[in-house]
């Protein structure tokens, strides 16, 4: 599904504007999240895990058009003409778990704190709590444990946490991050 631009006023006093992406914005969502991978250990990718995408823009194309059917969506912040911010949320498929979502968000540095990563929640609950078949929301992959600006923000939406995940991300140092695992139960 797309969601329509909605504009919003960051703590900053910067204008932003939530929407899903257009295909001829794949080399801007690619830009963000390399940007976004390489400033945290936080996030389960590397910059360089992005290497084949740069050499194949088209796949990254295919990525935002895979949210343009169904009622997945991929949503994007953008400001001063580029994406500062992105999340999604999955919905599962099958019988046994189509009571279930998936979320996930990554936010450049630049704009860690200024709101963007509230208002990507209030949109994501919003799709779930419109989806007649979703029940809860869990964080894709869970939440590093060190990682408390952002549990913050998971609990203050409502989040509550069902598990950890010990070693989850094995970083080049040889050390590892632990995860915990929050869902959000939707109460219709």
């Amino acid at each position: 599904m797309k969601l329509e631009p909605k504009e919003f006023i960051l703590k900053n006093g910067e204008k932003i504007i939530l929407k899903s992406p257009e295909i001829s914005d794949a080399s801007l969502l690619l830009d963000q999240i390399i940007a976004a991978c390489g400033a945290t250990d936080y996030l389960t990718r590397r910059p360089e895990d992005f290497d084949h995408i740069k050499k194949d823009i088209s796949l990254e194309e295919k990525f935002i058009e895979s949210f343009y059917e169904g009622n997945d969506c991929l949503i994007c912040a953008y400001c001063k003409n580029k994406i500062v911010g992105n999340c999604c949320i999955k919905f599962m498929q099958s019988d046994k778990e189509k009571h279930r979502s998936k979320v996930g968000i990554a936010i450049i540095k630049e704009y860690w704190g200024c709101g963007i990563g509230s208002l990507m929640f209030d949109e994501l609950i919003n799709i779930a709590r419109n989806n007649p078949d979703c029940e809860q929301v869990e964080l894709d992959g869970g939440v590093i444990t060190e990682n408390q600006r952002a549990i913050a923000l998971y609990t203050k939406k409502g989040f509550i946490k069902t598990g950890e995940i010990p070693h989850d991300l094995k970083l080049k140092n040889n050390t590892y991050l632990d995860s915990q695992l929050m869902t959000l139960f939707l109460n219709k």
